[in-house]
């Protein structure tokens, strides 16, 4: 974080990032989004502190089904459950500023779902966490990156202002619900290592 500063980045939420996009036609120059996914308790013991002492802004998709529970349902297979954010947890980081987006109910792939069944989790997930922070859930992220042109609609048509791929969205243009984020991995913990995947971060044309 303290080299993101020192580059000048701004820091946004991810719905401030793209109501700014929509307002204006273009990003905020230098602007960015930090996020985080699945809503394990480590973005709250390790995260949340350095964000709250560097003020920084984040956004953190979270999976309601999971919201106190310990589990591995957003983990990929073999790993040990995790804690999940608690409701507590949650209220506080929303009163630093703290976005939570949804990640769907359950964190099934939905590319791989029944339409119907998108669907729940979908407009499921946006309802529970409107109702949990009481403020409107503006932003999705797919669970592991995959959806379909069906889902993309579907999540326009819920209400959501944009929703976030891992990598798999187009490369070439700017799709608002099928948007690439830069991942940043354990193997990336070196500054050196983050500074490099940060220097290829690029904004394409919308389409």
């Amino acid at each position: 974080m303290a080299h993101l500063k020192k580059k000048g980045f701004v820091f946004y939420t991810a719905a401030e990032l793209m109501e700014y996009f929509r307002a204006n036609g273009k990003f905020p120059e230098q602007g960015l989004a930090i996020t985080f996914d699945d809503g394990c308790t480590d973005n709250y013991t390790n995260a949340f502190p350095v964000l709250k002492e560097s003020g920084i802004k984040a956004t953190m998709y979270v999976v309601p089904s999971c919201i106190g529970e310990t589990n591995s349902k957003t983990l990929p297979a073999g790993e040990p459950p995790r804690p999940h954010f608690t409701r507590e947890q949650m209220l506080e980081m929303s009163k630093f500023g703290i976005e939570f987006g949804s990640h769907s109910m359950n964190h099934r792939l939905l590319h791989e779902l029944p339409l119907n069944e998108a669907q729940y989790e979908i407009e499921r997930a946006k309802g529970y966490l409107e109702e949990l922070l009481e403020q409107t859930c503006k932003t999705f992220a797919y669970p592991a990156g995959y959806f379909t042109p069906e889902v993309e609609r579907m999540i326009e048509k819920t209400g959501h202002i944009c929703a976030f791929s891992t990598t798999y969205g187009p490369q070439d243009r700017l799709d608002l619900y099928a948007i690439n984020r830069t991942e940043i991995f354990r193997r990336d913990r070196f500054v050196w290592q983050f500074a490099r995947k940060i220097q290829k971060l690029r904004i394409p044309a919308r389409s």
